[in-house]
Order: C-alpha cells, then structure tokens, then sequence
C-alpha cells in the first residue's frame, strides 16, 4: 500500500489501482458525505472533465478509481506555469456550467456547482500540461458563487507560487471572465476564515491575505 503526497488534512494511499482516502480532522463525517455525493452526480452525469469514480464507501473512508497523471502544482515547479493555469480556467469553466441541482438536488436556483478548493493542487495532467486528466478531492464541494472557486484558485497560486502570479491572465483568460479585484480579494479572505476555524494554526495565512494589493511588488 502506498501513501500518496499532496495531501494536507487526510490520509490517502493507492494499491491495485484504488485509492483510499480517510478522511481526518474536524467534520470528516460531513465532507465525506459531500464528497460521495459529488462523485456520484459528476459520474452520473458523464462530465467534460475527469473524476475518479466512487467503487465504496465504509464508516470513516472512501475508495476510489485511480487516474493517471502529474499535480498540477508539480508541473508548475517544472516551469509550467501558463500551460496548468489555462488548464484550469477551462476546467473550472465546464465545472460551473453544471447545473448544481443535477450534483446536490437541494441547491438555490441560480447557484452553480462549486468545487471548493479548486486550484493546480487538486488537478493532474499530461505531463505536457496539455491535458486534464483528473480533477480530485470534492469534500468541499457546494452550489455557490463562481467567485469562490475563481479566487481560490488565485490564492494558490499567489500563496504557493507567487513567481507565477501573471500565468493567472491565462487563468481568467481560459475561463472567460475575471471578477473585480476587490470581489476576488474578499472571497480569498472569506475562505481563510473558514481554513482557519478549522485548522486554527494557519491563521497567519488570513492575515497575509488580509494585507494583499492586487499588484505587489
């Protein structure tokens, strides 16, 4: 059994071509849930992107098809910076143009089908970047405003490759649209707030957004 990298909060590990993923730390119950409900509305529905495909379900885990490819944050590091974050601006664009109440029946009309911590950590692809081939960790997965997924995404990438922050016009570019800044910079702050309620130790992340100007020198 094999421990896959990347992940932050739970632990998940492959053999035979399952992924197992058990889920830790606060409401580990509740994302669970979300996160099977998510896989089993995308796979029902045959989506233009990727999603591992839900094989069980136990008590505190989930099992799961594994799919091929490179994080998408790995393949930033190797210099592919534009090639990722267009690849995400088309697939963040085909994940809001599902309907949410074919994914949560319960969703507002006029809400679209949010991801929740979308962003290159939670994609793979081709090793050319050309290609999505899995978009993964739906547990935070909600009906919203496209706004929360568009900034999330920008977070990462100022957060995590700050060197990197121009490749986001491909980003928006590839998407169709970019929110005004201070739309953008409010919903980076709001989801702070919730990644600090529940890991309170990344509280100095929330203060470091709080402070951000569109454009830092």
């Amino acid at each position: 059994m094999e421990h896959l990298p990347h992940g932050y909060t739970n632990h998940t590990t492959y053999h035979a071509g399952v992924v197992t993923k058990a889920y830790k730390g606060r409401d580990a119950q509740r994302r669970m849930e979300r996160e099977a409900a998510a896989l089993c509305g995308l796979g029902a529905l045959g989506t233009a992107f990727p999603v591992p495909q839900l094989i069980g379900c136990t008590g505190e885990s989930l099992s799961m098809t594994f799919l091929e490819g490179v994080h998408g944050q790995d393949l930033i590091d190797a210099g592919h910076a534009e090639e990722v974050l267009r690849a995400c601006g088309a697939a963040l664009r085909a994940v809001h143009s599902v309907d949410a109440t074919d994914v949560f029946p319960r969703a507002r009309p006029g809400t679209v089908l949010v991801h929740g911590d979308f962003g290159p950590n939670n994609l793979l692809l081709t090793g050319d970047a050309s290609r999505v081939t899995a978009l993964l960790d739906w547990e935070w997965a909600h009906w919203g405003d496209p706004v929360e997924d568009l900034a999330w995404c920008e977070w990462i990438v100022r957060t995590h490759h700050p060197e990197d922050v121009a490749a986001l016009d491909g980003f928006y570019e590839a998407y169709g649209h970019r929110p005004d800044w201070q739309v953008r910079h409010r919903a980076m702050a709001d989801r702070c707030r919730e990644l600090v309620d529940f890991q309170p130790h990344r509280v100095s992340l929330l203060i470091a957004t709080e402070g951000w100007t569109e454009y830092r020198s």
